[in-house]
């Protein structure tokens, strides 16, 4: 047996066992650190156009997200976690509803203490444009008052009794929060937003869909009351029965129309288990016709595509059940795991395999994109799909979008504009096949993703989504109230585009006006979050602004809120609209943002 001094020599000595371990560990970091720094080499492929700043920061993207981000991302994550759970231990729902007029009364009090100054500048939240999921850096918000919002973040209460099933919430509580306090409970929101940080305010007045928007649509449908602070100060509950125009205005509205402060939304109950069946198709026009024959029928509760070449995507279809039993147990599948592959690439075995099919929890399901932020952490650490990056850093998560954000720089967000693409076009689902082709050619970026989506046509209450009757090709019996309704598909590409992989200039400009102009005459829009390269002309062509237009006059919200566009519209610098709005102002047809 070891006696006591050859213990101690061992563990203090040069050749002890805690000096080999550290030396072990010290070896691997800097064995990782130079993997990390070689897998940035693919920087070197970008054109001399794009300025050395930008360069240097490709070469140096996978170290820094894999040392500083990433950890960071883990961290903040951590805090907020202790944070809820604390919250939720010491202060019950009905604390919050209780105080919920305690956060919203220094809202009033500003608004209206802004009023009697005599509404020197626009008002805007005082949320740092970082943590907004846009592409945007700068917030353009140099010249307003600010208000602060964030505190409202608050989950109030559910209501699992009546006919409707609904949660009220405060705007900046985040869709992760929301899955955590419903599913317990077997409820989820009946458009439950993949990524887990997007606050419920933004796809509420911004820009939210999922894959059983086929059948339920945009979020906006399931909102049944919006509480809000005009621009008078005073508080508002507004429902389609007391103010049909301004409810119906208020989705994409920005803020345009007022400060969101509560919202009540509808839930729907929920099984465990999703059951997944995959199906390969290998043409845009196969793709087209199956995804216009499954959407119109609502055949299933669930229904996207990836694809992974111009050819060759994977129809993912879904369904609740309970718990698999027997053989079919076999098949459950828990892709949200650390340790799994990233659900992207678990799809793309299925090209090889023909098809199939498997059961995944519901958890894992709704938050299955979470990991990879769809598909762009292959851009940023191209080997974060390995089993030894999942095993040494996949328990941390992703980066953390705002995270991303603000450790760019203006050099970096405008040369990345040109070097990456965050792009969708939202199109009549017959016109699917055509925008996959044009995709292939303005972008050259995979994998796709594509939602389908119900859009309702309200006439004159539409708002600012109104669709052309001719691609409203659905049964008005088989929709809501008997409204005419049509199917559009939302078309992604996130990445770094073919041309920029060659060492070749990529025309981004020329490639995201053209995917505009497209979009425009289709009759469809683009995702209001991306780098919008249209004039204000061309944006109130593709939006229709007329009721947002009718009920900020009426609200006396023109002077108070910016429009949509000031905020959607890229930072000073990022693009060169000069000849365009030249020949808008010659033709007279120029609209100031």
């Amino acid at each position: 047996m070891l006696d006591q001094v050859t213990i101690m020599s061992m563990a203090m000595g040069d050749g002890s066992l805690t000096a080999i371990a550290f030396r072990a560990i010290t070896l691997l970091f800097w064995v990782v650190f130079a993997i990390a720094i070689a897998a940035g080499s693919s920087a070197g492929n970008l054109s001399k156009e794009f300025p050395w700043q930008f360069r240097m920061a490709a070469r140096m993207r996978t170290p820094i997200l894999m040392f500083i981000v990433v950890p960071l991302s883990f961290a903040r994550w951590v805090d907020l976690t202790i944070r809820l759970k604390l919250r939720s231990v010491f202060k019950r729902a009905e604390d919050a509803e209780a105080t919920h007029m305690e956060r919203v009364n220094p809202i009033i009090a500003q608004v209206r203490l802004w009023n009697e100054q005599g509404r020197p500048r626009p008002l805007r939240t005082k949320r740092a444009n970082w943590k907004a999921m846009s592409t945007k850096l700068s917030s353009n918000k140099d010249d307003c008052n600010l208000i602060a919002t964030s505190h409202l973040n608050f989950i109030i209460g559910s209501d699992l009794t009546s006919e409707v099933k609904t949660i009220t919430v405060e705007p900046a509580a985040t869709m992760g929060e929301i899955t955590e306090y419903l599913l317990p409970l077997g409820y989820a929101l009946e458009i439950n937003v993949e990524m887990e940080s997007i606050t419920i305010g933004g796809v509420a007045l911004g820009f939210g869909m999922e894959v059983n928007s086929h059948k339920s649509g945009f979020f906006q449908e399931t909102v049944e009351e919006y509480e809000l602070v005009n621009a008078t100060g005073e508080l508002m509950t507004v429902t389609a029965e007391s103010d049909p125009e301004l409810f119906y205005a208020l989705p994409w509205s920005c803020g345009a129309l007022g400060f969101l402060t509560k919202l009540k939304v509808r839930v729907a109950p929920i099984k465990k288990y999703v059951h997944m069946t995959y199906e390969i198709t290998n043409s845009p026009a196969e793709l087209c016709q199956r995804m216009t024959e499954l959407s119109e029928s609502a055949a299933c509760h669930f229904l996207e595509a990836t694809i992974f070449t111009k050819d060759q995507a994977v129809l993912q279809m879904g369904n609740f059940v309970d718990k698999p039993t027997g053989s079919e147990a076999s098949k459950i599948n828990g892709i949200n795991y650390w340790f799994k592959p990233f659900y992207y690439k678990w799809l793309e075995t299925f090209l090889t395999k023909g098809g199939g099919d498997e059961y995944i929890p519901y958890k894992h399901y709704c938050h299955r994109f979470t990991r990879s932020i769809f598909w762009e952490i292959e851009d940023m650490i191209p080997f974060a799909n390995h089993p030894i990056y999942r095993t040494l850093w996949g328990w941390m998560g992703a980066p953390e979008v705002s995270l991303l954000k603000l450790f760019q720089g203006p050099v970096i967000r405008k040369a990345s504009v040109y070097a990456h693409v965050v792009q969708e076009s939202i199109m009549p689902v017959r016109d699917l096949g055509e925008c996959i082709e044009n995709f292939d050619e303005w972008y050259g970026v995979y994998p796709l993703l594509v939602f389908p989506l119900r859009v309702y046509n309200r006439g004159e209450n539409s708002g600012f989504l109104t669709p052309h009757s001719r691609n409203c090709h659905g049964d008005p019996a088989k929709g809501k109230d008997g409204l005419p309704w049509g199917i559009w598909c939302d078309l992604g590409a996130y990445g770094a585009p073919r041309d920029v992989k060659e060492g070749k200039v990529w025309d981004a400009k020329g490639s995201v006006r053209a995917m505009e102009h497209w979009t425009r005459d289709k009759g469809g829009w683009q995702a209001c979050y991306t780098d919008m390269f249209c004039t204000h002309r061309e944006f109130r062509q593709m939006f229709n602004h007329d009721l947002m237009d009718k009920v900020r006059n009426r609200l006396g919200a023109t002077d108070a809120f910016p429009v949509p566009f000031t905020k959607m519209k890229p930072e000073k610098g990022i693009v060169d609209l000069e000849n365009e709005e030249a020949a808008e102002k010659k033709a007279g047809t120029f609209i100031v943002s």
